[in-house]
């Protein structure tokens, strides 16, 4: 039987007098991947910062692991093992690829400021380990080859791949992807799913939102769509192109 890692249940929040996102029910199981679809505008990256913590929901629960998470910081949730990456590439272009790497692994060190500076036998035992998590990090995404060059050097989709990695870096135990293939040309987007994949096998949870339906149905297990802040449906990618709700409200008959 599938374990839930990810839970909301009846989790809306409004600003002001907008409800962006409404009554909305999702379960993510442990080991597959998910995705969020939806119209521009229909509240799935907000779904992903409630999930977070960047946003408090008005009303209902979010579980993780079967712990309630609602109103915790994003430090302390991202400690818990959720990660993400977001729609607009966040890298620090200026420092090197496994530099920025580095900088997913800072919610796992242990070593406080005093100890930094005398750098004793565990702080270098930590920094070790820190490179070699990054390290692996990177080979998981086949950029270990590129761990000296500056981040703003790389093309876009690797820059793409790069943010996973760093995220990955936070060793987390769910992945959330908010449009990992945008703007990627076709090539770039088969690479990308062959590395979902792959990093799935990590017995990682993946929970993605994403435009592209091909990428969409071809990678996941499951699919929910939102619409207007609500949850039109729920189910198998074959169930999602054939549901006359999804059709009408996203996907248009030439997509079935």
């Amino acid at each position: 039987m599938s374990k839930t890692i990810l839970e909301l249940n009846n989790v809306s929040i409004r600003f002001g007098g907008l409800t962006a996102v409404d009554s909305v029910n999702i379960k993510i199981d442990q080991g597959t991947i998910s995705a969020l679809i939806g119209p521009n505008g229909a509240g799935k990256s907000t779904i992903f910062n409630l999930i977070t913590g960047i946003y408090p929901p008005t009303q209902g629960e979010i579980t993780f692991l079967g712990a309630t998470i609602n109103g915790q910081k994003p430090h302390f949730i991202t400690e818990m093992g959720i990660a993400r990456t977001f729609q607009n590439i966040r890298l620090f272009g200026e420092m090197t690829v496994l530099e920025n790497v580095k900088i997913g692994q800072h919610c796992r060190t242990k070593s406080g400021f005093i100890k930094a500076i005398i750098r004793g036998p565990g702080v270098k035992k930590e920094e070790k380990s820190i490179t070699e998590a990054s390290m692996e990090a990177l080979r998981l995404m086949e950029l270990d080859h590129k761990a000296d060059e500056l981040a703003k050097n790389l093309p876009y989709g690797e820059q793409r791949r790069l943010e996973i990695a760093r995220a990955m870096a936070t060793n987390p135990k769910l992945i959330l992807l908010d449009e990992p293939a945008a703007g990627m040309n076709p090539q770039e987007k088969m690479t990308l799913m062959t590395m979902i994949r792959k990093i799935q096998t990590n017995n990682l949870t993946i929970f993605l939102v994403e435009h592209d339906m091909k990428f969409v149905m071809n990678l996941s297990d499951s699919v929910a769509v939102l619409d207007y802040g609500r949850k039109i449906a729920s189910g198998s990618p074959s169930e999602i192109q054939r549901d006359p709700a999804v059709i009408a409200a996203y996907l248009g008959k030439g997509v079935v």
